[in-house]
This record gives structure tokens, sequence and C-alpha cells, in this order.
């Protein structure tokens, strides 16, 4: 892109000072912290314990341990939950490429519209529409995923090894719940003070937080938590803390960050959309690749709303909020897409390794359900041009 050696430089020195790379690297060196001494401690065998007795498909307590976990907007969440996956399918025939796609997908279900996700809240302040329309218009795509889950990463798992002495209790839903609390105290903190700054700006307060801030102080919490509960000694703690695997990541972090930076420096997206048009390619093709491209390139959400969007929005001519959020929704479906067949998105690699999975083994689990999203995404919008 010509940028030259001082441009590239000033790039890689402004990602490194950017608050998102920094804040990203340590919410997820404090999962990895507390991943680890759940793991160790047995707390992450007995959540999945918990579970298992309410449930007797291993394949429905490998996929709702991911969903929980995906309410979390941690970037790099799915390496929280690969271990209780690998738990709950250890007496399964599910290969290493079936556990990676399921952790992988189910982990990211609720992120079409939870509102809690950076990505989502971009999309909604570009877009300038009320938070609960754009969910509306949203939900339905996270039933869709659901479904496509179940038909093409469940399925072929088999229904083998079975748990037939599981059904619910009240009482094996209180420790279900109390197992679960390390979790539960990160969703309270971050709704909590998500909370606090909304009714903050009712009394004509506003209130400006790091967008990743309210995410930390429930990880801290919970890290402290975990080990009172499970009493784990402080040379354990520090050697969760000091781990090799943990520089690995947050180096891995790091470098994703500073190429997202790269390519908006450069001004590839936008370069690529200005070749597209030069084309003379239809304005709703345009919003298809655009979305897709970015996701796919950048492989996190806030990374393809930020670089698309405001080059695509312009080009929804339409004055009917029905219809203009019909075009957003069409956009985040592709641009979601591209992020999940991502190589660099970040869960979708720690997901792999993890399971020490193939590359080309996880995207055959993977291809068919996000093919089915997109023509769904596609069928739904041709359907909102005949209401």
């Amino acid at each position: 892109m010509g940028l030259g050696p001082a441009g590239i430089l000033k790039s890689l020195f402004n990602g490194l000072l950017d608050y998102q790379t920094w804040s990203l690297a340590l919410i997820v060196w404090l999962i990895m912290i507390m991943s680890r001494i759940m793991e160790e401690s047995g707390h992450m065998g007995r959540l999945v314990k918990s579970f298992t007795s309410l449930s007797k498909d291993p394949r429905a307590v490998g996929s709702v341990m991911s969903a929980l976990i995906g309410l979390l907007p941690m970037p790099g969440g799915a390496l929280f939950s690969a271990p209780m996956v690998e738990a709950s399918l250890s007496n399964t025939t599910a290969t290493p490429e079936n556990k990676a796609a399921l952790n992988y997908w189910f982990r990211h279900i609720w992120e079409y519209w939870w509102p809690l996700y950076p990505g989502v809240i971009l999309a909604i302040a570009l877009l300038e529409v009320e938070t609960w329309h754009y969910m509306s218009v949203m939900a339905p795509m996270t039933i869709l995923s659901i479904g496509a889950g179940i038909i093409f990463i469940l399925r072929p798992m088999g229904a083998k090894d079975q748990n037939e002495k599981a059904h619910p209790t009240w009482e094996g839903i209180k420790t279900f719940l109390r197992e679960m609390l390390p979790i539960l105290i990160v969703i309270f903190f971050i709704v909590t003070l998500t909370g606090i700054v909304g009714l903050l700006k009712f009394a004509d307060i506003h209130l400006k937080i790091p967008a990743l801030f309210p995410i930390l102080p429930g990880l801290i919490i919970s890290i402290f938590w975990v080990c009172h509960v499970n009493k784990t000694p402080l040379s354990r703690l520090y050697l969760s803390v000091i781990n090799k695997s943990n520089l690995i990541m947050l180096f891995l972090i790091i470098s994703i960050m500073l190429f997202k930076g790269m390519m908006a420096e450069t001004g590839a997206v936008t370069s690529i959309r200005n070749e597209l048009m030069g084309f003379g390619i239809p304005v709703i093709l345009l919003v298809l690749i655009m979305p897709f491209l970015s996701g796919f390139i950048l492989g996190i959400a806030v990374g393809f709303v930020g670089a698309s969007f405001p080059l695509i929005i312009p080009l929804f001519h339409t004055t009917d909020m029905f219809d203009y959020l019909s075009y957003a929704a069409l956009a985040y479906s592709f641009g979601y897409m591209g992020m999940m067949l991502s190589p660099v998105h970040l869960c979708f690699l720690v997901t792999k390794d993890y399971f020490k999975a193939s590359l080309t083994g996880t995207y055959k689990f993977l291809i068919k359900p996000v093919l089915t999203l997109m023509s769904a995404a596609i069928a739904l919008f041709l359907i909102t041009r005949l209401i």
C-alpha cells in the first residue's frame, strides 16, 4: 500500500500505545489465569459435572457451556470454555476438530445482538438507531445459529455415551449456579457498571469509561473468589500468572491488534471498496462483500464494523426504518460470517490450538453452518422486500 518504513514504524508504535491493544491483552491474560486455576483446582470439572447431572447428552453440556461463556464479551473467551468442552466430551468419540468447531461456534451465537459486545455497540452507534430496534432485528440470527450448530456440528458426533442418570433437580440447579458463580460475578459487574452509566445519562451525567473496563473488576474478583473457594496456594497462583503459554497468547493478541491498525492506517479496506465500485458492482453486493472481507481480514467484530459500516451505511438509500435495519442486518451477518471464517480470529486460533485440531479439519465443520447463516440472512432480507 506504499506506506513506507517511517509510516510502518509509526503505525506499529501507535498500535503498541493504543489502550485497546493492552486492555485486550490484559483481559485475555486474566482469563487464562482464571481458567488455569479453575482447571487445576478441579473447579472446572465440578462445573461440568454439575451441569452434566442436569442433562443426559454430553453434546448439550459442551454446547451450553460454550454458549454461557459466550455471554461474556471477552476477546479470546473461547479459551475459557475450551476446557469445559474437553471435560464434557472426554468420553465421547468426538474428534479434536469436532470439539474445536463446537466450542468456537456456540461461543459466538450471541454476538449478533448482545448489547455488551463492543462490535454490537459500535454498530448501533454508527447506524444511529435505538438499541432495542437493532436487537429485535438481529435476534433471529442467534436462533438460526443454534439450529445450524445442532445440525452440522452436534449431530455428526452421534448420540453415544448418554448419561441416563441425569435429571434436573432443585438441588442440582443450585449446585450448578454455585459452581457458575465466577462467571456470574463477571456478568454481574458488566451489567451493573454498564447500567450505572446508562442511568447516569438520564440524570444528564455523562460518565465516560473505557469500553472494556467493566470486564476487568469482575475478572479480578472472580480470580480471588476461585482461589478462596478452592484454597489455592499463592505458589500455584504465581505459576498461573507467569505461565509461558500466557506470554505466547499476549504476543498473538498484540500482533493481531497491530495488524488491524496497519489495515486501517494503509486504507486497504477503503481501496477494496473503491475497486469494487469501479467495476460497477451493484450496491447490494457491496453491502455483502465489504463487511465479509473486513471480517475475514481483521477477524474481530468491532474491526469489521468499524472498517466497513462507515463505508456502506451511506449506500442504504431508504427512509423506512425497517428497510434500513434490514440492510444493516444483512451487512452485519455477512461481516460476522467473514469473521467466523477468518484465520486470524483470536477465538478460532486459541480453540484450534487448545484441542490440537487441524485448520482444514475444523473448517470442514464450520463451512456448512456459515453458508447456512449467509443464505438465511439473504432469505430474510428478501422476505423484508415483500413486506
